[in-house]
This record gives C-alpha cells, structure tokens and sequence, in this order.
C-alpha cells in the first residue's frame, strides 16, 4: 500500500484495511500529526524510527489483523512494547510496518488457567504495582519500571530476586502469540507449559531465547512451577519484607535507606 497523507485520503486508507468489518488497529503514516511522536518515542534518540506506518493495536484481534495486513502487502513487521530501549532494535525497515504494543498494558487473574496475565504493553513498573498492592506478590524481572515485559519477559529478563527465584522465564505458564502458517493466514495460538500442549514447543521457545522471531507475543500468563491452588497470592513469589539500598540525598551525599514491601 503507498503512503497516504492527508485527513481525507487517510480515513480512506484506513477503512479500506479493515475489510469486511474485521478488526483493525489505528494505522499512522507519514503527515499524521501522531507519525513524530510515535517515530521519537524511545529512550535513545540516536536512533529515529521512520517505517511506511505504525499500527498501534489495542486486543490480539487487532494484532492479528496488523499481521495479515502486512503480510497481504509484503511489509515487513517489527514489534515494540512501548517501553525504553537503548538499542536500534526496532524500524531498521523503513518500507516496513511497526506494531506498537502500548495500548495492551492490563494485567489481571485468570482464575480458569489460575495464572497472572500479563499484556506485552505493561511496564515493569506497572507489573510490580499491581502484583503487589493486589495480591502481595512479585517476580523477578528487572530494575528499571519503564522496560516493558514484552521483551523482557522472552528475553530471559532478571533482575535482584533472581539468586533467589530464577529468571522471570521460569515463572512463565503460558504465552499468546500471533503467528503466520504456511498459507500466510495470521491467527493466535496459546502455548503453556503442560507437557501435553500440542503447542508445547511454542512455549518453550519464549523462555528465554530472545530471538523474538517467532510471533508477536500479546500476553503471557504467571504462575510459579509447583503452585497449588487458586488463589493468585499463592502462585507467585511473594517479596521481601524489606530492603537496604542507596539512594542520593543531595550535596552529593549516599544515605542508606530500609524500605518495607515489593
């Protein structure tokens, strides 16, 4: 599809993507006032992000309807959470298509799988809040609260509690991911752990790699291996009670600090 400017011409674009009625996510292009601000939004900005359009998708229908629109139109797809990066890992395609993940970002119990879901546009920072203030649990991913798990998550991420509970990969029970089969159909397919899941392999491909290669990843859902019950506060790590750190308190000085929750 060639770039579309302009209000009218763009509307246009935009419901000729949708087709039939079927779900489709906010397409950006070139000359929409949003284009800078999604093109800029990233930690480092060396790196400047300039693909055909972003796809900024808001459920795993409108995921999967990205994904079949880029491939009818031979783009390439690059995916980002939304949350800082210092690398140029996403947008090396300029003819490509980039979905932008940060309007997934709920996190919530799954009382029928007895995990915690956990949306790709989440931020670790949002993570830790809700596992904590909502059930008196954590896990142990990393420090900073802008990364989101998106990548975090598959990537192996780790952080402080790691010497005590693994990587975060290893409280993974299951992940959605959007693929493309062999006839270019783009659909949704749910992976866990159970030994049994014909999708087995697909699960066990995001504990930890970090090729991010095989699909976009639209939730994962926690549980720690071993859990029993069903209750969320008894499936995943709970946090020390307290912690030391360092902290600056001004005129240079590093006081020492004790803080009691996650």
């Amino acid at each position: 599809m060639a770039h579309v400017t302009g209000s009218a011409s763009h509307r246009e674009g935009a419901v000729a993507e949708r087709g039939g009625g079927s779900p489709a996510s906010s397409a950006v292009y070139p000359g929409d006032p949003r284009y800078e601000d999604l093109a800029l939004r990233r930690r480092n900005e060396r790196f400047v992000q300039r693909p055909a359009c972003f796809r900024v998708v808001r459920s795993t229908d409108e995921v999967v309807a990205a994904v079949q629109w880029a491939v009818d139109s031979g783009r390439p797809v690059s995916v980002r959470s939304g949350g800082h990066s210092l690398e140029n890992s996403v947008g090396e395609h300029p003819d490509g298509v980039i979905i932008d993940m940060t309007g997934m970002n709920a996190i919530h119990f799954d009382p029928d799988r007895r995990a915690v879901v956990l949306e790709s546009g989440a931020t670790l920072g949002e993570v830790y809040r809700t596992l904590y203030l909502t059930w008196g649990v954590t896990v142990p991913g990393g420090w900073c609260h802008s990364v989101c798990v998106g990548g975090h998550i598959q990537g192996g991420g780790y952080g402080s509690l790691s010497r005590t509970h693994g990587s975060v990969v290893d409280h993974l029970y299951a992940v959605e991911v959007v693929v493309v089969d062999e006839a270019g159909r783009a659909r949704a397919v749910l992976a866990t752990r159970e030994s049994g899941d014909p999708h087995h392999d697909l699960w066990w491909a995001h504990t930890g790699g970090g090729g991010g290669n095989f699909g976009v990843v639209t939730r994962y859902w926690l549980r720690s291996p071993g859990a029993e019950g069903d209750d969320p506060a008894d499936l995943l790590p709970r946090p020390p009670a307290s912690l030391t750190g360092a902290s600056s308190c001004g005129r240079g000085r590093i006081c020492r600090r004790s803080r009691s929750g996650g």
